[in-house]
């Protein structure tokens, strides 16, 4: 289980009215990215909202080792100058944020659920990183067979629950005191974790889902209308 959750930006709720979204392509990650990986990684550790965990794996191998890599995408911003202006040289490519895809259990029957791990560089804040990564995870997943997404957020982050949402996300419930926060500013205290959802659309279970929705929506009507006889 990634206790990470997201660590997504706080707008990224908004980024459909978002004007001033970022130009980016989306691929799948590799080995070289790990160095911008995992300093983007630290930088949303060290917030204190993202994770229990306090430091990034220093190895590419252990950083992967739950992950699946044909659910791991990078976001590269298009413009030939950024990674220059990075110091990452003319043929480099700077990264603007990543996210990755968990097995939600050990369990080959629940081989289907996923668990996200989102984390987008400050540089890219507020400009549709984020959202543009979520879809393209939520998208591929269920291409691959895959039928649902989990979620596993801190409350008090805002930005990440507001993305998940906006991507039709749903909460399950709440976690408390899953473990004791041992550094940041939350240090000393123990913290809770939202669990949020999502039934992928075009999955193996999408269209199950929907039906038993609209079964239960139909007896939620015929119930109130027995009681306002």
């Amino acid at each position: 289980m990634n206790t990470a959750g997201s660590a997504a930006d706080s707008n990224a709720g908004n980024n459909a009215q978002n004007s001033a979204k970022q130009a980016i392509s989306i691929r799948l990650m590799e080995e070289k990215d790990y160095p911008q990986v995992q300093k983007i990684l630290q930088t949303g550790m060290d917030t204190g909202e993202a994770t229990f965990e306090e430091n990034a794996p220093e190895a590419w191998e252990d950083f992967m080792r739950h992950r699946l890599p044909e659910l791991s995408f990078v976001a590269i911003d298009t413009d030939p100058a950024a990674a220059a202006a990075a110091g990452l040289g003319e043929d480099g490519e700077k990264i603007l944020g990543w996210i990755t895809a968990t097995s939600a259990s050990h369990r080959d029957v629940f081989d289907g659920v996923l668990e996200d791990s989102i984390y987008v560089h400050k540089d890219a804040a507020g400009k549709g990183v984020a959202g543009s990564l979520l879809d393209r995870l939520l998208k591929d997943a269920a291409e691959q067979g895959h039928w649902a997404m989990h979620s596993s957020i801190f409350p008090e982050n805002e930005g990440s629950v507001r993305l998940h949402v906006s991507r039709g996300f749903e909460e399950v419930g709440v976690f408390h005191c899953m473990s004791h926060m041992n550094y940041g500013p939350k240090k000393g205290t123990w913290r809770h974790n939202m669990v949020m959802e999502k039934i992928l659309e075009g999955g193996p279970a999408w269209k199950y889902y929907q039906e038993n929705l609209e079964r239960s929506d139909e007896g939620n009507a015929e119930g109130s209308a027995e009681e306002t006889k």
